[in-house]
């Protein structure tokens, strides 16, 4: 039985600067930074070229906790999809790595002021998050979340050829969802997925009014 979906509270809203890499991703990185970066940079500090060609990035510190009070589950069979209002800042970041004890390296001096919706794909029986699609104003993005290694890998979304973030967010979980999930080294839940797939359906065609209103909840 499905429960009725709440409102999302109110975020304070926080006009945003229209600044490059406003999440910190790529901003300020360098060799100690990220994992992967000293075996990508061939020699000294100078890049060489192939970090073009990785699907993403990964980081040491995994995302920032789900807010349960800014968010709506959506029950799916073997997967839970949660569509969260965000509001993204440097203090936020800060936490984050705080309460982690570790960080990546990466330049926070800066003020971050984005946000927008976001959903998180979390396995229905041990609530462990694998995929996280941040649909975000100035850097929309996706996570595969390997939990059982610690590692991040953050993808940046290409806005340029792939449009609206939302639209191209359940479009992917509707027809990509599975190999997705085993990127993000979850095999066995892709299998589920895989097995119900009538079931996740139902839950994937609630996404798109969920994440709109999200997006609006959340004052970007």
């Amino acid at each position: 039985m499905r429960c009725e979906r709440p409102d999302f509270p109110a975020l304070t809203v926080v006009v945003p600067h229209q600044m490059g890499n406003t999440c910190g991703y790529s901003r300020g990185m360098s060799n100690s930074g990220p994992t992967g970066t000293d075996k990508d940079a061939g020699t000294g500090s100078q890049p060489s070229g192939v970090e073009a060609y990785m699907l993403g990035r990964e980081y040491t510190v995994m995302p920032i906790a789900i807010n349960w009070g800014h968010s709506v589950e959506v029950p799916a069979g073997p997967v839970t999809f949660v569509v969260e209002a965000r509001n993204l800042t440097r203090e936020a970041i800060l936490e984050n790595e705080a309460v982690q004890g570790r960080t990546d390296g990466i330049d926070h001096s800066y003020e971050v002021h984005d946000g927008g919706a976001s959903l998180h794909v979390l396995a229905t029986d041990n609530r462990v998050e694998y995929l996280r699609f941040d649909c975000f104003d100035n850097e929309p993005h996706y996570h595969y979340i390997r939990e059982a290694e610690q590692r991040n890998i953050v993808v940046r979304f290409d806005d340029v050829a792939e449009g609206n973030p939302l639209e191209w967010t359940v479009s992917r979980v509707r027809d990509r969802l599975p190999r997705m999930l085993e990127h993000a080294g979850a095999q066995q839940l892709a299998d589920l997925v895989r097995a119900s797939a009538s079931e996740v359906a139902v839950g994937v065609d609630e996404l798109a009014a969920l994440l709109a209103r999200a997006a609006i909840d959340s004052g970007h």
